[in-house]
């Protein structure tokens, strides 16, 4: 009885209202989204070739793209529950955002290089310190870290002089690397970039000046026989401040509509100024990697994302990633709520060397993480 009631009713056409429905829904909803999903994807793959100063909005969408990443294949799979096969069609422009996926999210699944025995080799670290004033004690804590890893090359930024030397373990630490460049101090800081090594430093200079304490420094460092550039760069911060962030947050907490135009229009202006000198810190270290005759290494806190202008600058055609070529996953090196991004980077020439290992290292010393990296030397 209950059967036949079923399909006198399914006669009736009570379920494919059921299916007109989905139908509707398909054809008036699915279009949005899907219209803008394309726009954000293909407009965070073009924000590599455009620069800040020509178009500052595509610069954002490379910033946020790890989140429009999230939202578009979670809108895949919706799709593909409801069957929306015009619109996945749609969508398939975006294959052309494959090498930025890779770029924010590498999945290596090969083995390490072997290290012939003969190799040169060296171990770099690369840490925004945090003027050594994040946590306690961070300064003999980056020391002990330091010395446990022996690391032949320190890339330091936010490095701030008098307090590596008044604090003890840090002092013992110096007199391991001998030889140092040091980025200039400005009147308002004493924040600098500093390159420490246990290998002798026979020219070093500025490859780019920024605002404030924002540089980017090079040595040229004897390691055996061969001679290797180290350019330790921190590009033009965003300058977000713990008022700004203690404000972004009360936005989503009924913060008025005026209140929130006006901040999020000083924060535009003040985050939009530094893409554009972040913009010409990449051109002048552009132009001292093209007129340099030896192997390249570029590192540091560039504060800024793998998809972006600033970033492909730098890495060119001959540069490449030391995360991309062994990192796994969304290695995010800033590590203050909500701006998990991956802005501390390590480049370098493919034909001068081997990256034998990459790690970022989760410890709460400073508010980024370090990178340490292996390389040994082609000959």
């Amino acid at each position: 009885m209950i059967r036949c009631q079923l399909q006198k009713e399914n006669s009736y056409g009570k379920w494919p209202k059921t299916e007109k429905f989905f139908s509707v829904l398909k054809c008036l909803i699915f279009p949005v989204p899907t219209l803008l999903l394309l726009v954000a994807m293909l407009g965070a793959w073009a924000c590599r070739f455009v620069a800040p100063s020509v178009f500052m909005p595509i610069a954002y969408l490379g910033l946020g793209f790890p989140l429009i990443l999230i939202v578009y294949l979670i809108w895949i799979i919706v799709l593909l529950i409801f069957g929306a096969w015009k619109h996945l069609l749609l969508l398939l422009p975006t294959v052309i955002c494959v090498p930025i996926m890779w770029d924010t999210f590498p999945v290596n699944l090969s083995s390490k290089p072997v290290v012939e025995a003969n190799a040169r080799t060296f171990k770099l670290l690369t840490y925004n310190v945090a003027a050594f004033h994040y946590s306690e004690n961070a300064a003999s804590k980056i020391a002990k870290l330091v010395e446990k890893e022996d690391f032949d090359i320190l890339c330091l930024q936010e490095y701030i002089e008098f307090r590596a030397k008044e604090n003890e373990d840090f002092s013992k630490l110096l007199a391991k690397y001998p030889y140092s460049t040091v980025g200039d101090m400005t009147v308002d800081s004493h924040n600098r970039v500093v390159t420490l090594s246990k290998y002798k430093i026979v020219k070093s200079g500025v490859a780019s000046k920024g605002r404030g304490n924002n540089r980017a420094i090079y040595s040229d460092i004897v390691v055996g026989c061969d001679t290797i550039r180290v350019i330790n760069a921190h590009l033009a911060s965003n300058h977000i401040s713990h008022t700004d962030k203690q404000e972004i947050d009360s936005i989503s907490h009924g913060m008025k509509v005026d209140k929130v135009k006006d901040k999020i229009h000083t924060l535009d202006k003040k985050v939009s100024n530094n893409y554009v000198i972040r913009e010409q810190m990449a051109n002048d270290i552009d132009s001292v990697m093209a007129h340099t005759k030896t192997k390249v290494i570029v590192c540091g806190d560039f504060n800024d994302v793998p998809v972006s202008y600033v970033f492909h600058k730098i890495k060119g055609e001959r540069m490449r990633v030391a995360n991309e070529e062994l990192g796994w996953g969304y290695n995010y090196t800033f590590r203050e709520a909500p701006f998990y991004f991956c802005i501390d980077h390590v480049l370098y020439q493919s034909d001068g060397f081997e990256c034998l290992d990459y790690e970022r290292v989760r410890v709460p010393y400073s508010d980024h993480y370090p990178s340490i990296v292996q390389f040994s030397i082609k000959q």
